[in-house]
């Protein structure tokens, strides 16, 4: 009954338009300020891309809408070298891992702040915003811990919602709103709505969208896998989130708050273990408020004051017998930088301070208190050349104080940028990996921090006829990388351990072809990107004994061609993996197409965009994590209404 009260919603949200609307400016105002050729996550101030000396990879709006996507993590396929596991089809639950870190090794930001769980880096994409919110999409390939802190050791993926990027005046662009809504097999159904009031001084917007299918039925050895009772265990799911966010002028500084949530519950088959007793189901809750004071665009010493704060609730229940893990973490943070510039250095300095926490029936109650502080230099040594240097001290009752230093060049030739450096990386182990007692998995409270340095070289070009190409190659030697090895029992259950390894080495090759032509009111859109990686575990058993440590991709092939011709659009995305071992913990080796067709008319005033998506084309079997199953051929026919 809910699913149909929800997209009765919908429908009238498209029936009965509002009146007097005017399109949403967003989009424009975020091209003014963030055009596609500057970045503000690789130095944590607006710096053009091609004096960072980092690889950063850009999703503008237009992007995203021109993609096959429905969800964040599906956006986040499709970046290159970004290296998405999920457990659950449709954005239900995954992991990120990038150049060949674990999934707690990426940092995750949204609109400048820490989403990262205490807990565990399971719940990394419990986001509590819609995609629909979300304006702009940057992805710092490669170490960040010397700007942001813990966890950035494989890179950060900032998401950059519509709201936050008011600086300001802002323009009259009155009010809009949206409608979308997808139905596809296993009675899938996906839908949201969304509005934005844009006035002189405030803009204000509120989004909803909800998920759900009944699943396909999960089968071992070509048999359905049953509960207790005899019923079906299925990969159904059930999601909803929200978020509401204020932009306001106050003068010489703009105020932006935003509170948001995430609910969902999902059957968990074979998430965490590959036990033949695993019939696990979970549900997860997630409150977010984040509150922010800066200066306007334009101001002689930029600055900014932050606020954050996120609860998150898990139960899960791995099987009729065990009874349900209930477990609460909590994280509560204040942020602060302001930027300077004198002759040819800008100055960028800030500083950090929060409290972490979980209550757990399973894993007990804990809390930490963490502080770090970091200073940017960005030298315009040269006309071509261009030196950025960082420096962060953490402390964490966990490690203690920890210096974690980077340099990285760039250095203009006309089209091409050569850029070159490294630092030194920090990651905490969190609270499953310190506490876990499980019958299937441990904990250590005795682990150490993983440590890392990372060096890399690489080179961007803009090639004639609208093409542009990137190749980075990297490097990186972890002392303590945290994994979970096997413990095989002569009597009892086996279960997994965390523990610290000796030695991890990483070597990889990172590559992207870009072509993007218009001609009138035909444009194309091609992207191939190719990721390469190599690694090694000097550790006292083999990589066959260990959980997550090489379940990274060997080789990795990610392309996308999207075609508007007038009123059409047709977007096609590919995934293909090759792994880096051959072990009972995922598909080896797969890889799938995914495929959309659009055709956008107007329809009473209102751009109206209708929809035919197909997922998982070829119908391939496959897992990222153990053998949960992801899903197969899925068509979903879709509308979208835009006021």
């Amino acid at each position: 009954m809910h699913r149909f009260l929800f997209l009765v919603a919908c429908a009238c949200a498209v029936v009965f338009p509002v009146q007097g609307q005017a399109p949403d400016t967003a989009e424009v105002a975020f091209a003014v300020q963030l055009p596609d050729s500057v970045v503000v996550t690789a130095s944590r101030t607006v710096s053009a891309a091609q004096e960072t000396g980092r690889r950063v990879s850009v999703y503008t709006r237009e992007d995203i809408e021109a993609l096959s996507v429905n969800s964040v993590d599906q956006l986040l396929d499709q970046v290159g070298g970004l290296d998405v596991q999920s457990r659950g089809g449709f954005g239900v639950q995954s992991d990120l891992t990038m150049r060949g870190s674990t999934f707690n090794g990426v940092l995750l930001l949204l609109d400048g702040a820490r989403v990262n769980d205490p807990y565990t880096g399971h719940f990394l994409m419990d986001l509590p915003v819609p995609l629909s919110e979300i304006a702009r999409v940057e992805v710092l390939h490669g170490p960040a811990t010397a700007l942001y802190g813990p966890d950035a050791l494989g890179g950060v993926v900032h998401l950059i919602t519509k709201t936050a990027l008011r600086s300001g005046a802002m323009d009259d662009g009155g009010l809009s709103a949206r409608a979308d809504g997808r139905y596809g097999k296993n009675a899938l159904y996906e839908g949201g709505v969304a509005a934005r009031h844009v006035g002189g001084r405030t803009a204000v917007s509120a989004a909803a969208t909800a998920q759900g299918s009944d699943g396909q039925t999960i089968r071992s050895d070509g048999q359905p896998v049953t509960y207790d009772d005899g019923s079906t265990v299925r990969t159904d799911f059930q999601r909803r989130a929200g978020t509401v966010a204020l932009a306001r002028d106050l003068g010489d500084a703009t105020w932006y708050t935003r509170a948001g949530g995430d609910d969902r519950e999902f059957g968990a088959y074979h998430y965490y273990t590959n036990f033949p007793s695993d019939r696990a189901r979970e549900a997860t809750s997630t409150f977010w408020l984040q509150s922010r004071l800066s200066s306007n665009s334009g101001a002689d010493t930029p600055w900014r004051v932050q606020a954050f704060a996120k609860q998150h609730r898990d139960r899960y229940t791995y099987s009729a017998t065990s009874g349900s893990n209930r477990h609460i973490s909590r994280r509560v943070q204040v942020q602060g930088q302001a930027s300077h510039t004198l002759g040819a250095v800008r100055v960028t300095g800030g500083a950090d301070a929060g409290l972490r926490g979980v209550d757990s029936n399973r894993d007990g109650i804990h809390s930490d208190p963490s502080a770090g502080a970091f200073v940017n230099l960005q030298w315009r040594a040269t006309s071509r050349l261009t030196v950025n240097q960082s420096t962060r001290v953490d402390y964490d009752p966990v490690y203690g104080v920890e210096p974690t230093p980077q340099l990285y060049l760039a250095y203009g030739l006309g089209p091409v940028t050569l850029r070159a450096g490294g630092g030194r990386v920090v990651r905490a182990p969190n609270y499953v990996e310190r506490y876990i007692n499980s019958a299937t998995n441990r904990g250590n409270a005795n682990l150490d921090a993983e440590t890392a340095w990372s060096g890399e070289a690489g080179a961007d070009v803009r090639l004639p006829a609208h093409l542009s190409l990137s190749v980075t190659g990297f490097h990186r030697t972890t002392d303590n990388a945290i994994d979970y090895s096997l413990q095989e029992q002569a009597s009892g259950p086996d279960f997994f351990q965390a523990q610290n390894l000796d030695r991890t080495t990483t070597t990889g090759l990172e590559s992207e072809l870009s072509f993007d032509r218009r001609l009138g009111a035909v444009g194309l859109n091609l992207n191939a990107a190719y990721t390469l990686l190599d690694a090694t575990l000097d550790a006292a058993r083999g990589p066959d004994a260990y959980k997550y440590g090489l379940n990274s991709a060997r080789h990795q092939v990610q392309g996308s061609a999207s075609l508007t011709a007038g009123a059409v659009t047709l977007g096609l995305q590919g995934l293909w993996k090759d792994r880096q071992r051959d072990a009972p913990l995922a598909t080896d080796r797969y890889g799938v197409v995914h495929g959309r067709l659009g055709y956008t008319t107007r329809l009473s005033g209102a751009r109206t965009t209708l929809s035919l998506e197909l997922r998982n084309a070829f119908d391939r079997e496959y897992s990222e994590i153990f053998d949960a199953p992801l899903p197969g051929r899925t068509l979903l026919v879709g509308a979208s209404v835009q006021l």
